[in-house]
């Protein structure tokens, strides 16, 4: 008989098998039907925390795919795990009509696919007539409404809802959730995360066949009285009622209908304003197991008495609360209880004792915030069933022993934070006999010093992290941990020895070392000895040289880590490592190729980035098990077919940034498709790799390609990748050498989220549709291209679009009014450098979210929009090179938000606005060459704590700076040709981190302050065309980062300090090269267009920021310094540009200044420098200019050699000594000039003129010229009339004709060098102000 019923069973199994041999036909037709709607239904997560990791069901068998499940016996689907399936993000809504073929399905879970609804009539309910076995739906992490509860209600075999995180308020008490109390074998029902308040209570009344009620996060407040509402709830064994804003749950006890929660077993209040009166309201529910009051309001002492009454209570969550202790301490008697969680409270170690009578608790959270010294355990010897136990020191000066741990007999885990473990006083433990020890399973100690000599036999993990281990043990102290499995070790100290005295290790199959100091621990060779691991981590440890010899002993390894080390070397010695499946060599120091890594033929994850590996990769040809390969920073030649990896089948991800790209020689045809279906490539950066990789063409999987800064040789762009996945979510062609025109797909691409073709040559307009094309991206970059043509009005449908760049084109028009009102959630838009037009914004406005606005260089005009004030959000606005006017308007000083602010080159007027307390936060001002006027206002003082940048230049600004402001933090200082006056101002005493001061073209006077030495990182210093007098500080000379120094067209007199230190930025000391490019590279924020005017070659030029790192110059020319030339050569010896002319510079022209190999413009001329010009000269190869006329300089001209050949007599003239062909002289010796004795009231020579007769012959002279002058002016009315002054007023008076004439020739007699020197020696003077614009009609 029992042979019988064994061959039925076996009947059985084999048609069993037969039948679920693969899905049936029509199922498998049902699923493919739901595809369109649930995209990733055929695919399996590889990383669960990452959604974004997915890769394709190989299996044809859909019974055999992660999200299906099939009945065994029958091959029906019996469980679908839809979750998370819709990259969609808009709403849409579900045809449930769908799922009728799946009629024995039990579990259906559609959680987070932005579901709002169903179709109409195609609702739940017509699950009910099919699918009569459904028992759990889950509909969580949608967008349902209360819509929909009607058709939920008709699923009669439901015994299981989840409708967490939806939009469903209860609040139509008649339709609302009272409507699923018709589900009679409903029993588990989960409402958290609906905003349901308190009315929901009332609408449960009717669920009596509930278990379990799920109200976390609902928005219930104050006393939710769950016996007075009257609630039909006798069946209920577990309520959670966490994350709301409970108070207190009433009575629970009705004088007349007695105990209606007489099931509960499980009450959870966290997260709610529970105070220690709740206990009390507890105590009848006589059968609950497990209570939940963490983060509540409970404090100080809790009465035993109430928590007694729960005699039946196994589990007591008391986390984060402020509860010190008990009352009595010693009367807990809740002989039942297993877990008691006490952490983060106020606890003290007196709470140990009362403790001690918790014969059975099992697990122990508790932590101590207000103790010292060792911790007392023998009031804890009653623990004699505990296994898990979680202690912390808050304030870390808590002391443990381990040998206390002989109290507890049967522990398993023990996780010790914050200890000094102690094993100094196991005396004071006379039960101790280590016994606890021997059945530790897992140690996880967080400590301050560990000081160790135990047995633990049993210990099968041990974690140590920040703990510093006895540094001397011996073999005979070791800890014996033959049993052990997993040692992960983090940022400890460990003694040198550690492997040895931890051994033997003979079980050990995981090593996990973090931040360990490998210089002294002998990590590496100490592993060796450990033959059976299977997972080596060692990450950080400072590990240098090759990889050791002994390495290859570890045969058994799967897993291999060993990133950011130093190692060197090649990785020759892993090849016998033939078990590997794991490999990370990332960001170490290795070289030479990959050859070694033919024979890891079971690799699947192999990363070797940021090394210096060179060669090919044809080693990877043979890793047929490989799924995902990083080799990205190395220098790699790699073909951009990828030709030697087509055989790896099961390769899904590809990263190979940083290499060299080259285009391959057999490029294979379209029809030579790879083995892979790649979900992820990084192909970026170096090199021309031909034609655009075919391979591409048989991928239909991809979700993030990136193939960005290569040159790739194309007559077409590739928007057939669109086209042929639509699984793509990001695709990034950033400067890849890319024309035509830019073609969206023809269908709805409903993935693609990432989309940057910035920086080609793509050209015509953009898309008309694009928006209705691509509605679902995010982030969209089109910037550095060459379209044209309008903006089109679809990006309006982008209504998840956060970052749009459009910048740097050609386009032309408005901003369309739809994209300003559809692309609600825009972040980033940046539409600078076009050709637009009209005003920015109209009043119909919807982009509230923006954070970055970036309108620059376009033709904008209107005034600033007001709407921009709804903005609240707005950290950077640029609106600078448009033709804006008006006032700036008020409402911008009170955005909070604001951290950068550009309305440069516009045509703004009036006064500056007050900035107001709500703009603190401003660190970029910059209003430069606009039309505004009068005196900086006292409240910019406000901005005195983040100011970085602040640019006022090219505006009429007059004045003073106010006596309160003092940026602690300024970087930039622009000011320039602006009407300011007085003296320096003291503003920027204690500004240290000032690296470019502009005051230049202003009436600024006195002396150059001494405080200027205060300035140590200051490097472009320009205060030409003031009315500064005295000598140049020598304080100066303390300024060890200048570059340029421009203190031209003043009254300075005195000397030139020869001190003077000034170099390029990029020639200055390593150190400070890496603050001069965080500086020029500064991205953190907009980038504000601030140049500097400087003068070279006798012309001025703008340099910009990029620019200026390659500057270094002096320019003292047109002020009245005297006395020699003598610059510490090697302090200038990186010079560019010296301007010294203009001045009464006495003295030879330095031979030193041959020295100087990087000057390319020098200008003595309009001194009294005397002797020759040193030929040495002729070796700065760089000079691109050169004049030293009008001077007293002798001797012959230079040989017309290198770049001296360049120039002419313009250079020399005004020299009337100087002979040779340049000046068209002949040097005979009757005409070199005789050096005369010097007088003994004459220490200075002269040549050969007697001075005394030159000067008295040329007075007579020159006032014979003036007189003559007086009397053409008096005698032509002409030029009278030329030379008189306009009356600037009604009131003004109109000099005499003798006036005029007494005001010429003083001007004359004072500056007779006017005659002497010609037009040209006339010091140029400060810029005027160009005429203001025009404002529009």
């Amino acid at each position: 008989m029992e042979s019988k019923w064994l061959a039925m069973v076996l009947v059985v199994l084999s048609l069993g098998a037969t039948l679920c041999d693969g899905c049936l036909e029509e199922e498998r037709f049902a699923l493919f039907q739901l595809k369109p709607f649930f995209e990733f239904i055929d695919y399996t997560f590889l990383d669960l925390y990452d959604e974004s990791k997915l890769e394709k069901e190989s299996s044809s068998n859909c019974c055999k795919w992660e999200r299906v499940e099939c009945n065994p016996i029958s091959g029906r689907v019996a469980h679908l795990f839809l979750n998370y399936s819709n990259n969609n993000m808009m709403q849409w809504y579900l045809n449930a009509s769908l799922f009728l073929p799946f009629e024995e399905l039990q579990i259906l879970s559609l959680s987070g696919n932005s579901i709002a609804g169903c179709v109409t009539n195609q609702g739940f309910e017509r699950l009910s007539s099919k699918l009569g076995k459904l028992e759990n739906l889950d509909l969580s992490g949608n967008n349902f409404n209360d819509s929909i509860l009607a058709s939920l209600s008709e699923i009669s075999s439901l015994n299981s809802l989840n409708l967490t995180d939806n939009i469903f308020t209860g609040s139509n008490p008649i339709n609302g959730i009272e409507m699923l109390s018709k589900l009679n074998n409903l029993e588990t029902l989960d409402l958290s995360g609906n905003r349901l308040g308190n009315n929901i209570l009332s609408q449960l009344h009717g669920f009596a066949s509930l278990k379990s009620l799920h109200l976390e996060d609902c928005g219930l407040k104050g006393t939710v009285d769950i016996q007075g509402i009257n609630n039909n709830w006798m069946n209920l064994k577990e309520l959670y009622l966490g994350g709301n804003e409970i108070k207190s749950l009433g009575s629970l006890v009705q004088e007349k209908e007695g105990m209606k929660l007489n099931k509960l077993e499980v009450l959870s209040l966290s997260h709610n304003l529970i105070n220690n009166t709740i206990f009390s309201s507890l105590a009848e529910l006589s059968n609950l197991k497990s209570l939940d009051l963490s983060d509540n309001e409970l404090e100080g002492a809790i009465y035993t008495k109430d928590l007694n009454a729960l005699s039946n209570l196994e589990e007591l969550i008391l986390f984060e609360n402020e509860v010190n202790g008990f009352i009595p301490s010693q009367g807990l008697r809740l002989l039942n209880l297993k877990v008691l969680h006490l952490s983060v409270n106020h606890l003290s170690n007196s709470v140990m004792s009362s403790l001690a009578t918790l014969s059975n608790l099992k697990t122990l959270w508790i932590d101590i915030s207000k103790f010292n010294g060792l911790i007392d355990m023998e009031g804890l010897y009653g623990f004699s069933n505990l296994e898990e136990l979680y202690m912390f020191c808050i304030n870390l000066y808590c002391s443990f022993s381990l040998q206390s741990l002989g109290l507890f007999p049967t522990l398993k885990t023990l996780y010790l934070f914050g200890f000094n473990i102690n094993e100094t006083t196991m005396a004071s433990y006379p039960h101790n006999n280590l016994y606890g020890l021997r059945n530790l399973e897992e140690l996880y100690m967080i400590c301050n010093t560990a000081s160790v000599t135990a047995d633990f036999t049993s210990l099968k993990r041990l974690k140590l992290s920040y703990c510093e281990v006895n540094k001397n043990l011996t073999r005979q102290e070791r800890l014996n941990l033959r049993s052990l499995e997993e040692l992960e070790l983090e940022s400890s100290s460990l003694p040198s020895n550690f492997i040895q005295v931890f051994g033997p290790l003979i079980s050990l199959k995981k090593l996990t070392a973090h931040h360990i100091d490998g210089n002294n621990t002998p990590l590496m060779h100490d592993a060796c000895e450990l033959t059976n691991l299977q997972e080596l981590d060692i990450n950080g440890c400072n590990l240098k040289g090759s990889l050791p010899m002994c390495f290859s002993n570890l045969t058994s390894l799967k897993i291999l880590s060993l990133s950011y080390n130093q190692y060197s070397g090649n990785i020759s010695i892993l090849q016998s490592l033939t078990f590997l499946e794991s490999l990370d060599l990332s960001s170490n120091q290795f070289f030479g190729n990959i050859s070694a890594l033919q024979s890891l033929t079971l690799l699947e994850y192999l990363d070797l980035s940021s090394n210096q590996f060179s060669g090919n990769i044809s080693a990877l040809e043979s890793l047929t098990s490989l799924r995902s390969s990083n080799i990205s920073n190395n220098k790699f030649h790699i073909p951009s077919s990828l030709r030697p990896l087509f055989n790896l089948s099961k390769l899904k991800n590809l990263y190979a940034d940083n290499n060299t790209i080259h285009a391959d020689d057999h490029e294979m045809s379209h029809s030579s498709a790879p083995r892979f279906q790649l979900s992820s490539i990084r192909l970026s950066c170096c090199g021309s790799g031909g034609s655009f990789p075919q391979f591409l063409y048989h991928q239909s999987e991809l979700q993030s390609v990136t193939l960005s800064d290569i040159y790739f040789k194309v007559d077409r762009s590739p928007f057939w990748l669109l086209e042929n996945n639509t699984m793509l979510m990001t695709l990034n062609l950033v400067n890849c050498s890319l024309s035509g025109p830019f073609q969206v797909p023809s269908h709805v691409h409903s993935t693609l989220a990432y989309l940057d073709i910035s920086n080609n040559a793509f050209g015509g307009n953009i898309p008309v549709r694009i928006g209705v094309h691509l509605p679902f991206l995010m982030y969209l970059n089109m910037s550095n291209n060459y379209f044209n043509g309008t903006i089109p009005s679809s990006f309006g449908d982008m209504s998840f679009l956060q970052v749009l760049d459009l910048s740097i084109n050609q386009l032309s028009g408005e901003i369309p009014e739809h994209m300003v009102m559809g692309c609600s959630s825009l972040q980033f838009l940046a539409l600078s450098n076009n050709k637009l037009q009209g005003s920015i914004f109209s009043e119909n406005f919807n982009l509230t979210s923006l954070l970055e606005l970036e309108l620059s260089g376009n033709n904008f005009t209107g005034m600033i929009p007001n709407v921009l004030a709804n903005c609240s959000y707005l950290n950077i606005l640029d609106l600078s090179n448009n033709s804006i006017y008006g006032e700036v308007p008020s409402w911008i000083w009170n955005m909070s938000k604001l951290v950068a602010l550009d309305v440069s080159r516009n045509q703004l007027f009036g006064k500056l606005p007050q900035w107001r307390g709500n703009v603190l936060n401003l660190e970029q001002v910059s209003m430069a060459d606009n039309q505004l006027n009068g005196s900086i206002p006292r409240a910019i003082c406000g901005l005195n704590l983040n100011l970085k940048i602040l640019d006022l230049s090219m505006n009429s600004l007059s004045g003073t700076l106010p006596s309160c402001f003092k940026p602690v933090s300024v970087s930039e200082v622009h000011l320039s040709k602006n009407m300011l006056q007085g003296a320096l101002p003291n503003a920027f005493c204690d500004s240290s981190l000032l690296v470019i001061l502009d005051l230049s073209y202003n009436h600024l006077n006195g002396n150059i302050p001494s405080w200027i030495s205060n300035l140590s990182d200051l490097s472009y210093l320009l205060l030409k065309g003031n009315h500064f007098e005295g000598e140049i500080p020598i304080q100066l000379c303390k300024l060890d980062r200048l570059s340029l120094i421009d203190l031209s067209q003043n009254n300075l007199s005195g000397g030139i300090p020869s001190c003077l230190k000034v170099s390029a930025l990029n020639y200055v000391i390593e150190q400070y090269i890496r603050y001069s490019l965080s500086f020029f590279d500064n991205n953190n924020l907009m980038s504000i267009e601030v140049s500097i005017e400087y003068t070279v070659k006798s012309r001025s030029y703008n340099y910009k920021r990029r620019m200026l790192q390659y500057m270094s110059g002096i320019d003292l020319s047109c002020n009245k310094l005297t006395g020699e030339i003598s610059f510490e050569t090697k302090s200038i010896m990186k010079l560019f540009t010296l301007n010294l002319s203009h001045n009464s510079l006495t003295g030879p022209v330095p031979r030193a200044f041959s020295n100087l190999m990087d000057m390319e413009s020098l200008d003595l001329s309009y001194n009294n420098l005397t002797g020759n010009i040193p030929a040495e000269f002729a070796v700065l190869h760089f000079l691109g200019y050169f004049n030293v006329s009008y001077n007293n300089l002798s001797g012959k001209t230079p040989e017309r050699i290198g770049q001296l050949g360049a120039f002419d007599e313009s250079n020399y003239i005004g020299n009337p000594f100087l002979c040779g062909s340049l000046v068209g002289k002949n040097c005979s010796p009757v005409e070199t000039p005789l050096a005369p004795k010097a007088s003994a009231g004459n220490k200075e020579g002269h040549g050969f003129i007697d001075m005394d007769a030159f000067y008295g012959s040329f007075f007579a002279c020159y006032v014979m010229v003036l007189l003559c002058i007086a009397a053409v002016l008096y005698i032509n009315p002409y030029w009278r009339q030329t030379c008189r002054p306009k009356p600037e007023g009604p009131n003004s008076k109109v000099p005499n004709d003798f006036q005029i004439g007494l005001e010429t020739l003083a001007l004359l007699f004072l500056e007779p060098r006017l005659i002497l020197e010609g037009s040209g020696s006339v010091c140029p003077a400060p810029e005027s102000r160009p005429p203001f614009k025009a404002l529009p009609p």
